[in-house]
């Protein structure tokens, strides 16, 4: 048993095949905020957590177990404290380190930017933006030698949706400078 289930027997039964209520934890944060962890399907494990932070009642943190793993891998952030998420952070590879983040700057509901850690190097070597929020990326830039530079920018100059510029930001990655 866990300090997210507080009645390990729930759930058991072939009635409940279909998990039942889920069970809601309401934990005081160190920090002070009100901390919720929901067990849904009675394992033990919570697929689901909120905080309030300034305990208004409404919700700034959001994290989930999207996977089934056991880990809230995916967390959802308002970070202005409108209501609104603003932002979404995964741990794509499991090792609780989030690889990749996406930001609605500008509060419309569409992502306008997403940084990533696709090697696993615990440095963001991908960006993508939408520099003009109509819900297209615009441009797509790649860290390819893992300095934490940017060294290949293509972007959409013409607006139309598809990539037609490459900029070579490091010149030791341009194929066309190789001899």
């Amino acid at each position: 048993m866990s300090e997210y289930d507080t009645d390990p027997t729930a759930g058991t039964g072939e009635a409940d095949a279909g998990y039942g209520e889920s069970e809601i934890i309401t934990l005081q944060g160190e920090d002070g905020s009100t901390i919720y962890a929901v067990d849904v399907d009675h394992d033990g494990d919570a697929e689901a957590a909120g905080r309030d932070r300034d305990n208004d009642g409404q919700l700034e943190e959001i994290a989930l177990d999207t996977d089934g793993d056991g880990t809230l891998e995916t967390t959802m952030v308002d970070l202005d404290g409108n209501g609104t998420f603003d932002a979404v952070l995964i741990d794509t590879d499991g090792d609780g380190v989030k690889d990749v983040a996406a930001l609605d700057a500008n509060g419309d509901g569409l992502i306008d930017r997403v940084v990533a850690d696709t090697d696993g190097d615990g440095i963001i070597d991908t960006d993508i933006k939408d520099e003009n929020f109509d819900g297209v990326a615009d441009s797509v830039s790649q860290d390819t030698d893992g300095d934490g530079d940017s060294d290949v920018t293509v972007t959409d100059t013409d607006g139309d949706g598809t990539f037609e510029t490459v900029r070579y930001d490091d010149p030791t990655t341009n194929p066309l400078a190789q001899a």
